[in-house]
């Protein structure tokens, strides 16, 4: 083998070899990089159906948190309403409570004072009988005489009347 028949370009062979390489790229192409690229295709559409999937669950989570707000800001709302219904009825409670206190006093107060005033009086009537009866035995020792009861007691009233009533 000469240097030259290694140099040498022989139509055959090229042509051979060109065709040889087509028939390569066709059989790589066919069998390697259609079936490589229908993997990809699959790998790509999984990974956009699990972005699709993440993103419908971030949306769905972001809506329940919403809602979750909204219905804790109704739930605090509606407690605060209670709360305040509470307060107001309680206070209503005390009002009236209050109001039953004050006129039971008041109730008890006029009574005691009636009682008083009953008791003042037979105080009173009671102190003119003593009164009455001291008179009558100083008038009777003054005198040395028995005064007829009637004139002694309109003699003591007249006494008595002169003086005043206590208050």
């Amino acid at each position: 083998m000469s240097f030259q028949s290694l140099v040498e370009l022989a139509p055959w062979t090229t042509i051979a070899q060109i065709c040889n390489l087509l028939l390569q790229m066709y059989l790589f192409k066919r069998f390697l990089f259609k079936p490589i690229q229908n993997i990809l295709k699959k790998r790509q559409q999984e990974v956009d159906g699990l972005y699709d999937a993440a993103n419908t669950a971030r949306s769905e989570a972001e809506q329940s948190r919403e809602d979750y707000e909204r219905h804790l800001a109704s739930a605090q709302d509606e407690a605060a309403a209670i709360t305040a219904r509470a307060a107001k009825a309680a206070q209503a409670r005390a009002d009236e409570l209050v109001s039953s206190a004050k006129a039971e006093a008041a109730s008890i107060r006029a009574k005691a004072e009636g009682d008083i005033q009953l008791e003042r009086k037979k105080a009173v009537n009671d102190m003119k009988n003593e009164i009455s009866d001291l008179a009558v035995e100083i008038a009777s020792k003054v005198a040395e005489k028995e005064i007829d009861e009637k004139a002694h007691e309109a003699l003591i009233g007249k006494f008595i009347d002169e003086l005043g009533e206590p208050s």
